[in-house]
């Protein structure tokens, strides 16, 4: 098996483990590390794909606590949204939208440790909710790291953690599904170029990982998967937005 093979691998799996420990982080850990692997579109299409089979696959643990109202309007927002994230990918060439991606993941994560120290509130209504989902759904499709958004809005809500985290499941999986779709459209070459018996190996692994992940959260405390999430989102982040910058002519 080629390296580069074992190294899409390896990130799906840690992406796939992040997913299932902490309700999130599929596209922030994943994402910068398949961007630099394969190419900026292709790679957060790849991230997209993955992110709709981990997303729906804890959906199916968590839909009794899902807080349908709020589904909805954020719902709106991200596939809106996505479209203006579709177009701006398909339109950058690949230095800018690694540079793009890279500043996308790495602001999103400072800005959202930053709300959590704020202490303010926002109300919980249908302007916030799909503005919300609109920043969701532009970062997903541009960067495939739709969650950030959402977070920092369940912060600045006092959002309640159990029903945020179902909520957020389906939520992710109309908004990374609206992003490929579009993705697809403007693009008909986005569609990663990948062998079977990689698919079969992403596929494989996802599953791994979610397991991984199931067993892990009952080890491990939240807040500390959080932690070695974003300390793996940033330095994929980085790295990102080093190679965009190294590579601009």
């Amino acid at each position: 098996m080629e390296p580069v093979v074992m190294l899409i691998l390896f990130a799906v799996f840690i992406g796939a483990v992040s997913q299932r420990v902490t309700g999130m982080g599929f596209g922030l850990v994943s994402g910068p590390f398949l961007v630099l692997l394969l190419d900026p579109f292709s790679g957060v299409v790849l991230v997209n794909i993955c992110g709709i089979a981990a997303s729906g696959t804890v959906f199916v643990r968590t839909w009794r606590e899902v807080e349908w109202g709020s589904f909805w309007k954020l719902s709106l927002g991200s596939v809106i949204g996505t479209i203006p994230g579709a177009l701006l990918a398909a339109a950058l060439p690949a230095s800018p939208l690694q540079i793009v991606i890279g500043l996308l993941i790495i602001g999103s994560l400072i800005s959202s440790m930053v709300i959590g120290r704020i202490g303010k509130t926002v109300p919980a209504n249908f302007g916030t909710k799909f503005t919300t989902g609109l920043l969701s759904g532009t970062m997903s499709a541009a960067a495939g790291t739709g969650g950030p958004a959402v977070s920092a809005y369940a912060v600045l809500t006092k959002w309640e953690q159990r029903t945020f985290a179902a909520t957020l499941q389906p939520f992710l999986v109309v908004g990374t599904t609206s992003a490929v779709i579009f993705k697809a459209v403007f693009d008909n070459g986005a569609w990663p170029q990948l062998a079977a018996p990689t698919w079969i190996g992403i596929a494989a692994v996802l599953v791994a990982g979610l397991v991984g992940g199931d067993w892990l959260s009952k080890k491990i405390e939240s807040s500390t998967a959080r932690i070695a999430m974003i300390i793996l989102a940033l330095g994929g982040g980085t790295a990102t937005l080093i190679k965009g910058l190294s590579h601009l002519s």
